[in-house]
């Protein structure tokens, strides 16, 4: 039904993201936000099984906020 990509008890995955930011963004702060899922199903298998949205929905595991200043 797909690849596994979850995260064991205990276990730390570090991903690193590289992008390039746009000219368009004025020079100053950019805030940066990153949110973490957790995915009970993957979305094939639940609706094979038909299990609820209620039970089968993407759940807010952390959050983070990072600033950054953009210098041109």
């Amino acid at each position: 039904f797909g690849v596994d990509y979850r995260i064991a008890p205990r276990e730390t995955k570090v991903e690193t993201y590289t992008w390039t930011v746009p000219d368009t963004v004025a020079p100053g702060p950019l805030t940066i936000r990153a949110t973490l899922y957790y995915q009970l199903l993957v979305r094939p298998v639940a609706q094979f099984l038909k299990v609820p949205e209620s039970e089968s929905m993407d759940r807010i595991i952390n959050t983070d906020v990072a600033t950054i200043d953009v210098i041109y």
